[in-house]
């Protein structure tokens, strides 16, 4: 230690394993002009600074002032197991603040980082420009990140896009919990699109442990990996066992489409639930009922429904339609196409041929047999029916009848025709 003048100040020059001790730390290094009176000092080579709170900062060249650091040349910052790497930082050691405008790398136990600039308080780091995050099974792309490190979290405030096990996503505000229970939240506005499926909402969350997904606001999912199934509701959860859509639920598959306030699925066995005034259309017919349940398991699909049943074709220019009525329907559809209906108990068929008088009949249960190009192929009644000829001269309606073919949904282009 030598003491010098330097334009009229004295300089205390340190030399060999250098060290200097205050209230916020430690700070380490080879070589140092300590100008005293001033509180102010430079540090050369090997550069470090403990904490008191155990962070450690790292460089080749240190300019301090009154509890103002300005480091760099190869600036590294450990604190716990977050290490991030720049090239110059302004340190405030009295009040853990900290803040970097060169490019940086940052290494976490749940992930990499890099972006242009960024500044921290304590564990809350911001990043900010091109920050990239890429962990074990997701990337994350946007213009700011604000990361706790102590809970290990990460939020995305102006939105940004990213990679979630095998979905690519866009989003408006992003939530992350990367540690215990890990969640992904966004909102305003997401999409997201992977190798068998699409969706959109207002809100999406997932829980990668739990294997769960909520979709909400305008929810929209089209998955075509089994079933080809496209779905729109207020709100939709998907698990790996199941699929739940609730509120204006709109259902469309290769065989069939349906809408209903209720719409659960077994995806196992390919086993829906349609509820809450629902109602099914299939080629050219309407089913409704107060219940329906779909199987998807078999080369084929089958199709019941309970209570109320109504059985219409979309009506002619005169409001006219062929209808049947029952308590209860079992169906079978192949290839897309009906191949046998059976409707039961206390069962009812309206007829309107193209000539002559309508046909009303009755009988416990009627049985439809459908030609494989499509169309009723034969019509068989058990026991034989009652009923006779009727002269209308408006159309009338067999019980349960309800005009909805303009809520049949239509089917995404991608998606059509796959099974």
């Amino acid at each position: 230690m030598t003491v010098e003048q330097f334009g009229g100040r004295n300089v205390t020059k340190l030399r060999g394993d250098v060290q200097l001790s205050g209230a916020e730390g430690v700070f380490t290094c080879d070589s140092a002009d300590w100008f005293r009176n001033e509180n102010r000092f430079f540090a050369y080579s090997n550069v470090r600074f403990s904490g008191r709170d155990g962070m450690v900062v790292r460089s080749r060249t240190l300019e301090y002032l009154n509890g103002e650091s300005y480091f760099s040349g190869g600036v590294t910052v450990t604190d716990g197991d977050q290490t991030l790497r720049t090239s110059s930082l302004r340190y405030s050691t009295k009040g853990r603040k900290g803040s970097f405008s060169q490019p940086a790398e940052v290494h976490t136990k749940d992930g990499d980082l890099t972006c242009r600039r960024g500044s921290f308080e304590g564990d809350a780091y911001r990043f900010l420009g091109n920050v990239r995050w890429v962990g074990a099974d997701q990337k994350l792309f946007g213009e700011q990140m604000d990361y706790a490190a102590t809970s290990r979290s990460a939020e995305l405030p102006k939105g940004g896009s990213g990679t979630f096990e095998t979905d690519s996503v866009v989003f408006g505000h992003g939530h992350f919990a990367l540690s215990g229970a890990r969640t992904i939240d966004l909102s305003g506005g997401v999409q997201g699109w992977g190798e068998t499926r699409w969706f959109s909402s207002t809100r999406f969350r997932r829980e990668p442990g739990a294997d769960r997904t909520e979709w909400s606001g305008n929810a929209q999912l089209a998955d075509w990996k089994k079933d080809s199934t496209e779905v729109t509701a207020d709100f939709l959860v998907t698990t790996k066992d199941s699929i739940n859509a609730r509120g204006n639920a709109s259902v469309a598959m290769p065989s069939w489409s349906g809408r209903a306030e209720r719409w659960r699925g077994h995806r196992a066995d390919s086993a829906y639930v349609l509820e809450g005034n629902p109602v099914v259309w299939s080629q050219d017919y309407q089913i409704l009922a107060k219940q329906f349940f779909m199987n998807q398991r078999g080369p084929g699909d089958s199709m019941w429904a309970y209570e109320g049943v109504h059985l219409g074709e979309v009506a002619d220019s005169s409001g006219r339609c062929n209808q049947m009525a029952a308590e209860a329907l079992r169906a079978r559809i192949r290839d897309r196409r009906m191949q046998r209906m059976d409707l039961e108990t206390n069962a009812q068929a309206l007829f309107y041929p193209k000539d002559g008088p309508a046909s009303r009949m009755k009988s416990a249960r009627i049985e439809l047999w459908f030609k494989p190009e499509g169309g009723v192929d034969e019509v068989r009644f058990y026991p034989n029916p009652s009923g006779s000829a009727v002269n209308e001269s408006e159309p009338s309606f067999l019980p349960g009848y309800a005009d909805r073919w303009g809520e049949r949904p239509s089917r995404t282009e991608a998606m059509s025709g796959r099974k």
